[in-house]
Order: structure tokens, then sequence, then C-alpha cells
């Protein structure tokens, strides 16, 4: 097969892969992109959802205009078909693996371009086989879309390496801003090597002349997002800024980011590990002696430093360079190769062993976090198929205790259904519901009742369980003193509708939550190192369940 031949095929696995693939199958790996981007998209396409503190015009710190691509996408869907609301979710994970696959499509002709067709080949091989990207890359957040958008940062800047071109160092810079005032402020940091690099490769009249321009993409770029916060905040709503502010500026023990929880210096590392094949480390290491493409290793090291330091770490902080660890993995491995043109033989058993390492660690990663962690998604699914012609109320109650932070979305509840969320050991803050009368101005506006940014539990978001008609649990054992539903001891004519295999975190083994291993595989370690193992391996299921409360009414 010919190198044309091969660079089709991986494009179009590459598109099979981004489009249908992970939207399908993939899992949603925090609850802030559920409650902070999957509830508010779903108030503006169908008038109500789950509010977080964030969203309170007092604080005013998520953006509603990063949010209007994905509503102006699904508002004609809705208006002009009768498709179920649950496709609403599913058509936008499409679009943003198809967002994905454009960025990476040309990013590829570039690396092509500006280096070598067949490190643009490895590259998309090592994209495919990426496990954090086959989630992060559909996934409705700030810091995906930044991952997205870096990659088109990433193809000019590789022109602009190349060419000296001062449009491509302009264009790269656009993405970045794009990405920053849109949803993530924290990315400019990206930018910061290849503007010194600009300003010592050019002289001062040509640097302010391009720093003008620069300056007024940003001011243009800043002034429509800004304003089109403020319109839907209905004050002056400087997002970005405001994100700043609280994470950052005003941070302290009570309130800001800390207060969600903090990691060690090496999570990050171990994050790593877990969402790249290691091959593909080792070699990204190696890369970055190729030193023309400096400032780029210089924007990976320096945002792995910046966040390092941070107590508060979370996966998703690390998306938008995911894209330069693969860039640099790639043209390592092509140098490597290089190195046994001499003998044929040889490098091609190198080359197939390294890439059966990467796509078997991979898969198998990948393979762990759908059977692991999609239950959520299945069983919440699972009203779209319900007969409602029996419906109860005008409105049917949703509850779910201890398990509301595996909640998916609005979207995969019928137009009636309500989310609620009863007692349970939880003691943090949990979202409110948006208004659902008056205009979407008005929803938006009003200020919310028990919100606060110290994560204080509000009790007036408790909701009686004798009003649920459903109720969403794991079966597994419950704290007597704080939670009101036992899936294990059913009372009230409590019935079990529809059930899905979810991860039992406690009682698996790390390399069973992190990895899948075949069966047989597994069958033949447990002969040959029984005891070594079984202390690493092992993987237990409970069941994520949905129960239904059979009674003619409830309010």
């Amino acid at each position: 097969m010919n190198c044309k031949a091969v660079t089709i095929s991986l494009l179009l696995l590459l598109f099979l892969t981004r489009v249908y693939i992970q939207p399908t199958f993939s899992l949603i790996s925090d609850c802030d992109e559920t409650f902070n981007y999957w509830e508010p998209l779903n108030l503006l396409v169908r008038g109500f959802g789950k509010q977080t503190w964030e969203y309170s015009p007092e604080y005013s710190i998520r953006s509603w205009a990063f949010l209007l691509p994905f509503y102006c996408i699904l508002y004609p869907v809705n208006k002009f078909t009768d498709l179920e609301s649950h496709w609403n979710f599913f058509i936008t994970r499409a679009c943003l693996g198809f967002f994905s696959f454009i960025m990476e499509f040309k990013l590829h002709r570039e690396i092509a371009g500006s280096l070598a067709l067949q490190i643009a080949n490895i590259w998309i091989i090592f994209q495919l086989f990426n496990p954090g990207w086959f989630h992060a890359s559909v996934e409705l957040l700030p810091s995906a879309v930044a991952m997205l958008l870096y990659v088109g940062a990433t193809r000019h800047s590789l022109r602009y390496l190349s060419t000296g071109s001062t449009s491509n160092f302009t264009k790269s810079l656009a993405y970045n801003f794009l990405a920053s005032i849109l949803g993530w402020p924290f990315v400019l940091i990206l930018s910061l090597p290849l503007c010194l690099h600009y300003l010592f490769n050019h002289r001062i009249i040509s640097t302010i002349r391009t720093a003008f321009d620069c300056c007024l993409i940003f001011s243009l770029t800043a002034f429509a997002v800004i304003v089109t916060d403020s319109i839907f905040y209905g004050k002056l709503a400087p997002v970005s800024w405001n994100i700043l502010f609280y994470n950052v500026i005003n941070a302290s023990e009570e309130s800001g980011p800390n207060i969600f929880g903090v990691e060690p210096w090496y999570y990050y590392p171990l994050n790593l590990l877990l969402n790249f094949p290691l091959p593909v480390l080792v070699l990204a290491i190696l890369g970055i002696f190729h030193l023309r493409l400096w400032p780029l290793w210089a924007s990976l090291f320096t945002w792995i430093a910046v966040f390092t330091q941070q107590p508060h770490k979370e996966e998703r902080f690390l998306y938008p360079i995911y894209g330069l660890i693969t860039l640099s993995a790639s043209i390592a491995f092509y140098k490597v190769l290089n190195l046994f043109n001499r003998k044929p033989i040889l490098k091609k058993g190198i080359k197939l062993s390294v890439l059966l390492i990467v796509a078997g660690q991979a898969m198998s990663r990948i393979v762990a976090l759908v059977n692991n962690y999609t239950a959520p998604i299945a069983v919440y699914e699972q009203f779209s198929s319900l007969n409602q012609g029996g419906v109860k109320a005008p409105v049917v109650n949703v509850c779910t205790g201890r398990e509301w932070y595996h909640f998916p979305s609005s979207f995969l509840l019928p137009d009636n259904h309500r989310l609620k969320f009863v007692k349970s050991g939880f003691d943090g803050l949990l979202p409110g519901d948006f208004p659902e009368s008056g205009s979407i101005f008005k929803k938006i506006r009003t200020l919310p009742k028990g919100m606060n940014n110290k994560n204080i539990y509000d009790t007036g978001k408790e909701w009686p369980i004798t009003r649920c008609d459903y109720f969403i649990d794991i079966v597994a054992p419950i704290n007597l003193t704080k939670d009101v539903f036992n899936p294990l001891h059913l009372m009230d004519n409590w019935n079990k509708l529809a059930c899905a295999a979810f991860i039992d975190g406690e009682n698996s083994k790390i390399l069973g939550r992190a990895f899948y291993v075949p069966e047989p595989i597994n069958r033949i370690m447990q002969i040959v190192l029984p005891k070594q193992w079984n202390q690493v391996y092992g993987v237990r299921y409970i069941d994520y369940c949905l129960f239904e409360k059979p009674t003619e009414t409830t309010n």
C-alpha cells in the first residue's frame, strides 16, 4: 500500500472515529461538563435545566457566548424535525468530533508540508490511539474546545516557524485569543513562547505593527464576547476576567478552586500515563530535541510547569497540550526509524512493535473507559424508550441522591421530566434550577436563591423522596444516617426498571479500573503470576439502576 493510500485510509478512520464512534460510546468524565455546559445549553434549546452558582448573575463566571454556536446548530434541528430530545446530546457531540477532525486534518496537511508526510501519518495514528483525545474531543468544555482550537494555532505556528510568515503568526494568536476569551483565559500562556520567538527574530518596527494587529484582533474578539455575555446576564459581564479573579486573584481558603480538592505534584504525570500510551510519552520527550520547533515545546513545558504548581488539579486542565505531545512523539518516531534505514527488516520490526504497543495500550484504556464508566448515559437513555402513555403528572420527577454527579444531561430526559436531588451524604453546594417562566433573558438574569461561591450546602435544593416518580442509584450499601433511598431494600412499591454495569471502584484493583484486559490474557496471568497479578488487576461491577414508583399521582 503506497503512502497516499495509507493517508486516505487513516483520515477516513479518523473521520469515522470522531464523528460516530466517540459521540456514541464516549463517557462524561466530569460533572462540571454536565452542570456548567450541558444544562445551560438545554435551557437555551428546551427552556429548562439545572443551574450552578457560576451562572448566577451575581458571579457570572461562565460564558453564554461559548454555548451560542451549539444552540445555533440545535435550534433548527428542534424547530424543523421531530427528533427525540436525546438526539441533541449526540448531535452536539458529533459536531465537536467533526470540528476536531477538521482541525486535525488541516494540521496533518501542514505537518506533511512543513515536515514530512510520514510524520503527518504517524501523528494521525498517535491521535487515533489517544485515550485522552477519545473522550476530550467530544466534551462540551472550554478546555476541550481550547484543545481543538490550539490544534489550529499549532498549524499556523508550524507554518510561521517554517516560513517566517507574519500572517501565520497572527493567525496562530487569533486561534488562541478565541479559545481564551470564549471560555478559558489561561490558554493565553501557550502563546508566550511564540511571541518571544517573534520578538527575537524581527525588527522593532515590524514587531510594533504585528503587536497592533494582534491587539486589534484580541480587542474585537473580547468586545464581541463581552457584549454577548452582558446581554445575557443583563449587566456588564467580562467572564474571562471574572474567571481569573475567582481562580487566581481573589482565591482564598474559603473560596476559589482549592475548596474543590487538591492533588499532589505527581497527579499530572500519572494522568498522562493513563491518557497516552507509554511509547508516545517516551517519544514525546525525545521529540523536543527537534529544536527548530522550540517555541512549541516551550509552550508544552510552560503549561505543565504552571499547572503542576496549582494545588487544585484536574485532568481537563492538560487538554490543550495533548496535540503537542503527539506531535513531538511523531517527529521523534520518524527520526528514530530513519536511524535504521540501512536495516529495513529491523526498521519494519521496530515500527510494527511500537505501533502495536501503542494501539494495544490505547484500546485497553478506551475499552475500560467505555465498559466501566458509561452506565449513567445508558441508564438515563432508557427514558427515551419508556412508554409515556400513562404519564402520571404534567411534571415527572427523576430523582437521585449520592449519584447526582454522574447525571449526564437533561437532553436525555423527555420534555416533562425534571431532575431532582434528594438528601444524601454529599455536603457541598448542589445545582439549583433555572426559572422556567418568562423569556430566556428573564430566566438567566433572575438571581437564584441559596447560591454561594464557597461550596456551602443549601437545604433548599433538596427534594422530598415522596414526590419522586423515578430514582437513579447504584445498587450498593448506603449511609443509613444520610441517604434516604436504599436500593438494597426497596420500599413503597419501588420497582427496578433498567440497569447497566458500573465499575465498583472500592472493590476493583488499580489496573482493573484503568485498563481492560481480555479474559484469555487475564487467565494466563492468573496462572503465571497469580499472587502478583491479583494484587494489581481485578474488576468488580455494580448495577447502576433506574427505579420507578408506580403510583397514580405524586404531586
